[in-house]
């Protein structure tokens, strides 16, 4: 599924040890899996699906009702239920999230997504889903985690996510703009930028360029001392670029992942700051350079 790179890659290898399969699904060029490879992916076998409501890297959100009833009927050939989660962290800002219209079983949250403090969670089990708590020894929580309650933090992630809903349709509205602004902007100063991903249904908040020649944590450091906060989809290091697994998936080329660089707004973004970060991302290309100079030097 397209869940975040390193929590694929830690997850699968802590199952393995248990001696459990993991299979992860391609997306298309755009960042959106199929529904049909999803239900073609289930086995006799199969304890969970789980994907990522809305891409953190690209945005692209998954039609994840669709996933959900092509497994239910992989399910009923199989003669078994399979529970469906999904991680919809990115999305309580921007998108709907109601459990009953999604049809999940499970669904997690992270409060400081949508305004609330770090440290403070929502996780959504439907009636009689298998669960295995993480941590035991008390009975808190119906048996799911002993301890303690973070109590400010539980109510604060309920007070958040409820003024999140209640100013959703407006701030979308607004950062919709804004991000249509961005993307124009790019273009541009930069003809040559390559969009990642521009699916039909997307957040409204991240975009994600590739910049031909370009090494994107450069360019991300440039426009750091330039006073503009964006990451980039590659991890550079010392003799290599790691490129963004999500932008390998999407089918783009080594050299265009590890240009890319990732735009997030937020609720409280402003025109005035757009058209600064517009302003300056030419000189903070200049200042990064290309690769090619990078690798003479």
């Amino acid at each position: 599924s397209t869940v975040e790179h390193h929590t694929v890659l830690h997850t699968c290898e802590y199952l393995e040890k248990f001696g459990i399969t993991t299979v992860q699904v391609a997306t298309d060029a755009l960042g959106v899996v199929d529904p049909a490879e999803v239900a073609g992916a289930v086995t006799p076998d199969t304890a969970l699906v789980t994907i990522m409501l809305a891409n953190n890297e690209v945005g692209a959100v998954q039609p994840l009702r669709e996933i959900v009833d092509a497994v239910r009927e992989r399910g009923r050939r199989l003669g078994r239920e399979i529970p469906v989660h999904t991680d919809a962290v990115q999305a309580p800002n921007w998108l709907p999230v109601d459990v009953q219209t999604l049809g999940v079983d499970s669904l997690s949250l992270s409060a400081h997504k949508f305004g609330g403090s770090t440290g403070a969670g929502v996780l959504y089990l439907k009636r009689g889903v298998p669960f295995l708590a993480q941590q035991s020894g008390g009975g808190q929580e119906r048996q799911r985690r002993a301890g303690t309650e973070h109590v400010a933090g539980i109510v604060g992630a309920g007070v958040a996510i409820q003024i999140a809903t209640e100013q959703r349709e407006l701030a979308v509205a607004k950062i919709e703009l804004l991000r249509d602004r961005l993307i124009a902007g790019v273009r541009a100063r930069f003809p040559d930028a390559n969009l990642n991903s521009n699916a039909p249904v997307r957040l409204p908040n991240i975009v994600n360029f590739s910049f031909p020649g370009m090494e994107g944590e450069r360019f991300v450091t440039a426009l750091d001392e330039l006073g503009v906060a964006v990451s980039s989809g590659s991890a550079c290091m010392s003799t290599s670029w790691e490129p963004s697994h999500v932008l390998l998936a999407m089918g783009l080329p080594v050299e265009l992942a590890t240009a890319a660089i990732r735009f997030s707004l937020g609720p409280d973004t402003t025109a005035a700051q757009v058209d600064r970060m517009l302003l300056v991302l030419p000189l903070a290309a200049e200042r990064a350079g290309p690769v090619a100079a990078h690798l003479a030097g």
